[in-house]
């Protein structure tokens, strides 16, 4: 079979109709894939926030609980003392629920755009609980 292979690589055998559809049948499926991982990479984001969150709390002396409570808590130990703008716990509860959303498969789809606006969020997100972490240092 190598020298097969061999006179295949080098062009000298044509591929079948069934090859040319071997290869065409992948390209659903790796373009389902691109999807898959846009929708992975969303939830990643939603995981950066909530472990700077915890990290901002626990720094604040807060054993923080489940994600679920995270906008309460930061509203109560970050923002109220003035560690944290206003806007901090509405960031964390968006995440949340657009976590929730793809979790349960509410959500099925995010375009491109979608998710560099919300890349940018939780890289401000993130900054911000870090200028926490320094402020109380």
């Amino acid at each position: 079979i190598e020298p097969m292979q061999v006179l295949l690589t080098q062009g000298r055998i044509r591929p079948t109709k069934e090859a040319v559809w071997a290869y065409y049948a992948r390209a659903p499926i790796t373009l389902q894939n691109s999807k898959n991982h846009l929708m992975q990479a969303t939830l990643d984001l939603y995981w950066a926030a909530v472990d700077a969150a915890h990290a901002a709390l626990m720094h604040a002396g807060e054993m923080p609980g489940t994600p679920e409570h995270l906008p309460a808590l930061i509203n109560e130990r970050l923002v109220k003392p003035g560690l944290a703008p206003k806007t901090t716990p509405q960031i964390m509860d968006f995440f949340y629920k657009l976590q929730k959303e793809i979790t349960r498969h509410e959500r099925t789809a995010i375009t491109g755009e979608e998710y560099d606006r919300w890349r940018k969020d939780c890289e401000n997100f993130v900054k911000m609980m870090r200028a926490v972490i320094e402020k109380q240092q």
